[in-house]
């Protein structure tokens, strides 16, 4: 079978499953379901909004897990049974206030949470987490459905969810000490979903627009020319390999490609830009060239990089503590394992590849290297001769790099760090933080103030505008509390603009805008200074520039309307 047939035949069985589920959970007198956006609950979003055009059930579409669960806490409560349906990661455990509610209160909330199948889990990958049981003795029952499963397999497990959500049948976990008798309670369902994740035609539209929008050198290099090497890909947990590796790494000529909160990001070999140039303009160079991988952490923030650290016919190695060797290209299933679990011999690895002697010619650049940091900065200027959200970073982490005293950077999570992983320079400021074990956008103002209050110097925090509606909670503080000098800049692009960058980017207008793009009705500005914060907002690169060189005392907030 093609990769075509395979793949359809996937997204098929998924749309199947997702359409099965909801539709058994209709029948059985779920009316209002509570959906929170996400890419691995999308076969989720699909049927639903699917099922809400066509009347057959109430679709209310929250950005904030825990909010989420509380509005389907109180639906349930006002005698409508409701469903929250949530994506993996962070976001399973948002929910658990409400379901510890419920345990208590007897109220029958149906907690549905999307997962990825049981054999990529652990593997390092984004939101990626143990969610069978994650509500422990809350939940009256709890179910973790994998790929594959039948019709009947289905049936009967929405059945026993149910019946136990409802106190009709003995419950396994009963949350209060009325053992003998089942009670009415929450319960957990955990659905797995393979990819791909949106409909075909979807994905074949995505991948016409990335094709047609791919940046193309001008002298394209012809790949058995091309000089051929070693990459050093680093991404979170990998600062304790760089002491070691940074000067053999450097007299190698390695490229390295890092992550914007990463001490490899500092090495005078590190390239901007890197995966857009990875899955663009070297695509062709790379797959004929690439002799050997060293990853230092866990990369997780593109997908080209994924790609990388995958292939089975080149040598990947993992750098974590020294004395142990761990070639990946072994491992037959081949799936990505977080590095910062492995280790190999600093010296093997900082070892250049016997065959990476560039091959010269008048059209290639003169090393592998250059011919990495040339693609690169080709890249990043593309990416950064508009005003938008490349030109705005990149102002904000050259600004942060030169202040006249240290300022942290804190980078929120989904758009934001891929942005910044795109244009910053291989030079950083006093420090950079961004909360990257499960990548959520959840609490990043709350992390930033933390880390404001214990480092005790001032600290700039970039985020996007659905991240900042998800964390306004901790916009509040105590009159008698210390204030530290933070403040927080907004990238207001119009909603959750990192699924136009994926498959569901190209989805039906109405079905994009509302399940994925979330544009939130509210003044940012206003709501700041609601809580006590100096807000503004500033709509040109230059308006932006001249914001930064004001000191970073005290609170603020400045709102880039892009």
């Amino acid at each position: 079978m093609d990769n075509t047939s395979q793949r359809d035949n996937q997204d098929a069985s998924n749309r199947q499953y997702a359409g099965d589920l909801v539709r058994l959970l209709v029948k059985q007198g779920f009316s209002h379901w509570f959906y929170c956006p996400g890419s691995r609950d999308a076969p989720l979003g699909y049927a639903l909004n699917r099922l809400a055009a066509s009347h057959r059930l109430n679709l209310h579409v929250r950005i904030d897990e825990r909010d989420a669960a509380f509005m389907a806490l109180g639906s349930t409560r006002a005698g409508h049974p409701a469903v929250l349906v949530m994506t993996s990661g962070t976001a399973v455990g948002n929910a658990l206030p409400a379901v510890m509610e419920a345990a208590h209160a007897g109220l029958p909330l149906l907690v549905l949470s999307a997962d990825r199948p049981a054999a990529l889990r652990g593997t390092g990958a984004n939101q990626t987490t143990w969610q069978p049981g994650i509500f422990g003795d809350f939940v009256r029952f709890a179910t973790d459905i994998q790929p594959g499963v039948t019709a009947a397999e289905l049936q009967q497990a929405v059945s026993a969810a149910v019946a136990s959500c409802r106190g009709v049948s003995p419950s396994p976990h009963p949350a209060t000490d009325e053992k003998h008798f089942p009670l009415p309670g929450p319960v957990h369902i955990n659905a797995s979903f393979i990819e791909p994740l949106a409909p075909p035609e979807t994905i074949e539209a995505f991948a016409a627009r990335a094709s047609a929008s791919a940046i193309v050198s001008e002298d394209p290099l012809d790949p058995h020319q091309a000089p051929r090497g070693t990459l050093l890909i680093a991404g979170n947990l990998s600062d304790a390999t760089y002491a070691d590796l940074c000067e053999t790494v450097e007299n190698a000529g390695i490229p390295v490609l890092a992550e914007p909160q990463t001490a490899w990001r500092r090495h005078p070999n590190a390239v901007r830009g890197y995966a857009k140039a990875a899955g663009t303009t070297l695509s062709a160079v790379v797959e004929h060239n690439l002799e050997r991988v060293i990853v230092a952490g866990r990369p997780t923030l593109t997908r080209p990089i994924t790609r990388l650290v995958t292939r089975r016919d080149i040598p990947v190695e993992t750098v974590g503590a020294p004395g142990t060797t761990v070639n990946l290209a072994d491992n037959i299933a081949r799936q990505w394992t977080d590095a910062s679990t492995l280790a190999c011999e600093l010296a093997k690895a900082a070892k250049p590849s016997p065959h990476s002697t560039p091959h010269q010619s008048a059209e290639t650049p003169e090393s592998w290297l250059e011919m990495w940091r040339v693609a690169g900065e080709d890249a990043v200027a593309a990416l950064t001769q508009d005003w938008g959200f490349h030109s705005a970073a990149q102002t904000i982490w050259d600004s942060t790099m030169t202040a006249p005293e240290p300022v942290d950077l804190y980078l929120g999570a989904s758009l934001t760090i891929r942005v910044f992983d795109a244009v910053a320079r291989n030079s950083a400021p006093n420090r950079v933080f961004t909360n990257r074990g499960l990548a959520g956008i959840d609490g990043t103002i709350a992390s930033a103030w933390g880390a404001a209050l214990a480092r005790r110097q001032p600290m700039r925090l970039v985020l996007g505008d659905v991240s900042f509606f998800h964390d306004l909670g901790a916009l509040c503080h105590g009159r008698t509390e210390e204030v530290p000098n933070l403040q927080v800049i907004v990238i207001n692009n119009g909603g959750g603009r990192i699924f136009g960058g994926l498959e569901h980017g190209v989805a039906p207008a109405d079905t994009f805008t509302r399940m994925f793009l979330t544009a939130q009705v509210g003044d940012v500005c206003g709501l700041a200074r609601a809580a006590g914060w100096q807000a503004e907002r500033v709509d040109s690169l230059a308006e932006l520039a001249s914001a930064l060189t004001q000191p970073v005392k005290g609170l603020s907030l400045w709102e880039v309307v892009l």
